[in-house]
């Protein structure tokens, strides 16, 4: 198709792709996995304070059937939305794309599919391919402006989730080329979320993936009502590439829909098992793969020198002050790496990142940029740790397939045990097991909610 076609309506043909052609099990089998960690990230965050702040808002979105996750209230389709998208990102487990820096994948595009999979009561097949065409849409587009919506202090979780999402609900509601097109074009008014919250570990970054989920799906039943977006939306001379990145790589836009090429985005996923900002995933992973030589000796540690590309090189706040902050701190992560050979959420929180150990650890810790890592970045996602004892004595470890990327997944087996892990206490024992063995097929989205929903009291 030729690039004079608008990039909207170049999205939608790929959405309708997705909808319409014969789908690869490879690629069912990846949403369904996308299902389950995007579920065990909200789970992970069923107690937390911006759940319950999350909760509180659910009446000012009017009322309405859909079931949240672990709770027995209803809620509107954009509240309930909204609610799980904020809470997808609390405990910073959700997944990410490994090649669009920070672009959160299932926080923005499950919300809506959800939701309006349940108001219609819609085939498991057919949401199934909403998450795909989501995944792809803010795939391609976060991939296009990587670099220019960070240069201008933009979150790609905000500002490229609301697409995402708006082309799964289009999947939804089963909206055509033209009506998805406008959707895509609606959406654009409502991508946002800026980095200002890094410094100080605001909790404001969870309403990234909230209002992004929410708009997308605002935006496509916009489109359904008859509303219309711009059709020069995305490359107009006042549209979204210009206004959010500047310099933009239009190829990941024009290229062929995933049925031609047999390339879906989706693939690009990567999973975490640590609780802890993406970009601190291949420095964790060089220290573990240290942590047997070092600790013995960790006493006699001088400096740790982490190398990395520029997003993980701004990660050096040795002295957060609250959680929040210590998930985006790496000299922080790598000690909990060292000293305890986990970065989970037993491990990150305040008890502990106050102990004396830890802080002087810490303390030891130096970030900076490698121009060689940098210049390889997005491509690997790679870091180096250089430790360096009193005595002279040097280790170092040079990580370029980090724990969770595609290139080292997390398997089927560690992502249902993250699922279990953090379901207990929240979900009644039968809904866990039955949930893990039930992963939608035959299922509506109504079977699988009325699973999630079932609370342990």
């Amino acid at each position: 198709m030729p690039q004079s076609v608008p990039f909207t309506v170049l999205l939608a043909d790929c959405v309708r792709d997705i909808a319409e052609a014969p789908i690869p099990p490879a690629v069912t089998a990846a949403a369904k996995l996308c299902l389950l960690d995007f579920t065990a990230s909200v789970l992970a965050a069923d107690a937390s304070d911006e759940a319950a702040a999350a909760e509180a808002l659910l009446p000012f979105f009017g009322t309405g059937d859909c079931s949240l996750i672990a709770r027995p209230q209803r809620a509107a389709v954009c509240g309930a939305a909204f609610f799980h998208g904020l809470l997808a990102t609390v405990a910073d487990v959700d997944d990410a794309h490994r090649f669009a820096s920070g672009l959160h994948l299932s926080a923005t595009t499950l919300p809506a599919a959800l939701a309006l999979g349940e108001q219609s009561g819609c085939s498991g097949d057919r949401f199934l391919r909403a998450v795909a065409a989501g995944y792809e849409i803010s795939s391609r587009l976060g991939r296009a402006v990587e670099g220019g919506l960070r240069g201008r202090g933009f979150h790609a979780t905000g500002a490229v989730g609301p697409f995402g999402a708006g082309a799964a609900a289009s999947v939804m509601l089963g909206l055509d080329r033209a009506q998805t097109a406008h959707a895509l074009g609606i959406a654009a008014s409502g991508a946002g979320g800026t980095f200002a919250f890094l410094s100080e570990g605001a909790s404001s970054r969870h309403t990234h993936a909230a209002w992004a989920s929410t708009n997308g799906l605002t935006a496509a039943l916009m489109a359904k009502q008859g509303m219309t977006g711009p059709t020069l939306a995305l490359e107009g001379q006042d549209g979204f590439l210009s206004a959010y990145a500047g310099a933009f790589d239009a190829s990941y836009i024009c290229a062929v829909p995933p049925s031609q090429s047999g390339a879906y985005e989706i693939h690009n996923t990567y999973r975490k098992l640590f609780t802890a900002c993406g970009h601190s995933l291949p420095a964790i992973t060089a220290a573990l793969e240290l942590r047997d030589r070092v600790l013995p000796r960790i006493e006699e540690v001088e400096r740790i020198e982490v190398r990395g590309y520029p997003a993980a090189a701004r990660l050096t706040n040795r002295d957060p002050g609250s959680v929040g902050e210590a998930k985006f701190s790496m000299p922080c992560i790598v000690a909990l790496a060292l000293l305890f050979g986990n970065v989970t959420d037993r491990e990150m929180r305040m008890a502990v990142l106050a102990r004396p150990e830890v802080r002087r650890l810490a303390a030891k810790v130096v970030v900076v940029e490698d121009p060689k890592i940098s210049a390889d970045f997005p491509r690997l996602r790679a870091s180096e740790i250089r430790i360096e004892l009193k005595d002279g004595t040097r280790f170092s470890k040079y990580a370029d397939a980090a724990i969770g990327l595609p290139e080292n997944p997390a398997s089927e087996e560690q992502i249902a045990q993250k699922f279990i892990d953090n379901a207990q206490g929240s979900l009644a024992p039968d809904a866990i097991s039955s949930f893990i063995t039930r992963l939608p097929s035959d299922l509506s989205v109504r079977d699988i909610m009325r699973i999630v929903r079932t609370c342990s009291t």
